[in-house]
């Protein structure tokens, strides 16, 4: 049974500590739940959020627009959105300018380069933050993407050069998103960046077309990802793509300021 309330820390010295809060309160929806009501129980039990790397998160179906307010009221906001594209949906066509290529562990240095200008920019919107061992963990993490015994990541290639990079996780990879799944076998797309100087040139559509002609082609009945919903890119490409928004987190945390292991959020937003 689904604890109504929990707490979970994370430990700086990992990946996860870049995705999010080190220390995450957490309410669990159910369906037909007094949600009013659990909120007012909840904020009892609260503690530390006057930390900037503590938060309250609560993730319910973003179809679910009675959630609003009373997350509203109680001063959450809505910040990560899992959207999900089912196979065959149609989407905006391929980019015939930009190249699509596998990617090999050559290009790892470039690869973890792409991923931290995605880092940087999503920090800006409240969830993300830059660790000072964020580029030594995706390291690790790209590499074991690249060790894998089936093409998973691809490298946008414009000019001659490569601009933009996206990975997949596939079904035997993807288990940690099950409950958050509408169809099945499902896969997780992972990351999608695209060097700020390339954006506007459709390497990014370029990587997502690819990726969906793999997944369906594999049979992949659903494909699954997270985005920063205050992101002014990130929605309407996305959506642009076939994908629609499944469940939204709504978070509760102070204001992000310098301090030991966090980077202040950037000023100047520079990737799609």
């Amino acid at each position: 049974m689904t604890e109504i309330f929990s707490f979970t820390e994370t430990d700086p010295d990992s990946l996860g500590a870049t995705w999010g809060p080190l220390r995450v309160h957490r309410l669990a929806w159910q369906p037909g739940c007094d949600l009013p009501a659990l909120l007012d129980e909840w904020e009892t039990r609260l503690t530390g959020l006057d930390d900037p790397d503590t938060a309250a998160l609560v993730t319910v179906p973003s179809h679910e627009a009675g959630c609003a307010l009373p997350l509203v009221h109680r001063g959450f906001a809505p910040l990560t959105v899992i959207a999900e594209r089912l196979a065959g949906t149609s989407a905006a066509p391929r980019p015939a300018a930009v190249d699509v290529r596998p990617a090999t562990r050559a290009d790892l240095d470039l690869a973890v380069e792409l991923n931290m200008h995605t880092v940087r920019y999503d920090a800006a919107f409240g969830m993300v933050t830059e660790r000072p061992n964020t580029a030594e963990h995706l390291r690790t993490a790209l590499a074991e993407v690249l060790d894998r015994d089936h093409e998973a990541m691809w490298l946008a290639v414009r000019d001659g050069t490569p601009v933009g990079m996206l990975y997949i996780d596939l079904p035997q990879d993807a288990g940690w998103m099950e409950r958050f799944a509408s169809a099945r076998p499902f896969a997780y797309l992972g990351h999608l960046g695209v060097h700020p100087d390339a954006r506007g040139t459709g390497a990014g559509s370029a990587l997502t077309a690819h990726a969906h002609v793999v997944l369906d082609r594999a049979g992949v009945a659903a494909t699954l990802l997270h985005h920063a919903l205050p992101n002014p890119r990130s929605t309407p490409f996305w959506y642009s793509h076939g994908y629609r928004p499944r469940w939204t987190v709504w978070v509760r945390r102070p204001a992000l300021r310098s301090s030991p292991g966090v980077s202040a959020v950037p000023e100047r937003p520079n990737e799609t």
